[in-house]
């Protein structure tokens, strides 16, 4: 037997992507909703403290809804947003980073700055991972599930990346196997005045353009005035270690990933060849909370460190030894807004005070956002 239809008034949209609204007490999740609109749903899940529903009519839409430009929205797994008009889309993320901070952070004052949108809301995304249909097909992954939906264009690719899927979906997928990548013929990332060299298990950031911005805002919270001894924890291939060994005494990286610390390593040897008076510079290999524990980091008095850590945070155990290494700025680099009102949470009761927190548009299109904000000793 099939759920009835119920009306719901959508108030606001979720962390999550959906749209919230709710029904006899019960908060029930919209995809591909808008915050107010009148809609008629079928519901399609029922716990014990929330719904989902799947949306049959929309029988009040919101000015701010706009046609998808992708054939595969609401199939494909990618984007969850393209129903929804770009600025609207970057005025709903700040609010997430607000809620999230008073929410999970317990802020009640965070000072969250208006989200920096992307240059481009479509055509601005660099890699993409794609799998292979049962057809031997290029695709995405459907929504929570594991079903690949077969595209032929991809409208959030940069044009460059379309036209090699194109050529793909003609020529076949011949012998690849499983999940690949789609990337630029060439290893080499421009990011404002630096070159970066990215293996193909590297990771980086997919939207350049606010990848130079995000570089921008992380510098103005480093503070470096040419004489601070800097450690940056997660550094990749070194998107931040690069412009920090121009402004500072010396700089440690730490990253997980021997691929991408042989990266970074070679991207500061190729800075060095330019800058030969640029900040001693180091990288190593391991996980951050086993390499914080290492005398080499315990015995120096950092000035600063700078966290870029994965969706999850900083493990509890990073995130103490980070507290307990006293240093007097801490700049923080996050995708995950919850998990970072929570990280934050625990370096304020430490003593530390908080700045603005800066989200930035890397994922348009999409409900993910990336932020960056700086604490401090002093206020």
């Amino acid at each position: 037997m099939q759920s009835p239809h119920i009306e719901l008034e959508l108030e606001s949209m979720t962390p999550s992507g959906d749209a919230l609204g709710r029904a006899d007490g019960m908060v029930v999740f919209v995809p591909f909703g808008v915050a107010g609109e009148r809609v008629s749903v079928r519901l399609v899940q029922h716990k014990k403290r929330f719904a989902r529903g799947e949306i049959v009519e929309i029988l009040r839409p919101s000015p701010q809804r706009t046609s998808p430009r992708c054939a595969y929205f609401g199939r494909c797994g990618g984007c969850e947003w393209q129903h929804i008009d770009y600025p609207a889309q970057v005025t709903y993320k700040t609010a997430i980073v607000e809620e999230q901070f008073r929410r999970i952070g317990r802020f009640e004052d965070a000072e969250v700055r208006p989200c920096l949108p992307s240059p481009s809301a479509y055509r601005y995304r660099s890699r993409a991972r794609l799998a292979r249909s049962e057809r031997n097909r290029p695709g995405y992954r459907a929504a929570q599930s594991h079903a690949v939906i077969e595209v032929e264009d991809c409208p959030i690719l940069e044009d460059s990346l379309n036209r090699k899927l194109h050529g793909v979906v003609e020529s076949g997928l011949n012998n690849r196997r499983g999940d690949w990548e789609l990337r630029p013929d060439t290893e080499t990332i421009q990011v404002g005045e630096f070159e970066y060299r990215v293996s193909p298990d590297s990771f980086f950031q997919i939207n350049l353009p606010i990848a130079t911005q995000l570089v921008d805002e992380v510098m103005a919270r480093l503070q470096l005035t040419g004489k601070e001894r800097v450690l940056d924890l997660y550094c990749g291939v070194g998107l931040f270690t690069l412009p920090i060994s121009l402004n500072a005494a010396t700089v440690t990286g730490v990253e997980f990933s021997p691929t991408a610390t042989n990266d970074a390593q070679y991207n500061l040897a190729a800075l060095y060849r330019l800058h030969p008076h640029m900040a001693q510079s180091t990288v190593l290999t391991g996980a951050v909370e086993e390499t914080l524990s290492h005398a080499e980091i315990v015995n120096t008095s950092w000035d600063v460190i700078l966290v870029d850590p994965p969706r999850a945070g900083l493990d509890g155990i990073a995130l103490a030894q980070i507290v307990d290494l006293s240093a007097p700025r801490i700049v923080y680099v996050s995708c995950d807004p919850a998990t970072l009102a929570r990280d934050a949470r625990v370096l304020v009761d430490a003593g530390y005070h908080m700045g603005e927190v800066q989200p930035l548009d890397m994922f348009p299109q999409t409900h993910h956002v990336e932020c960056v904000v700086g604490f401090s000793t002093h206020i």
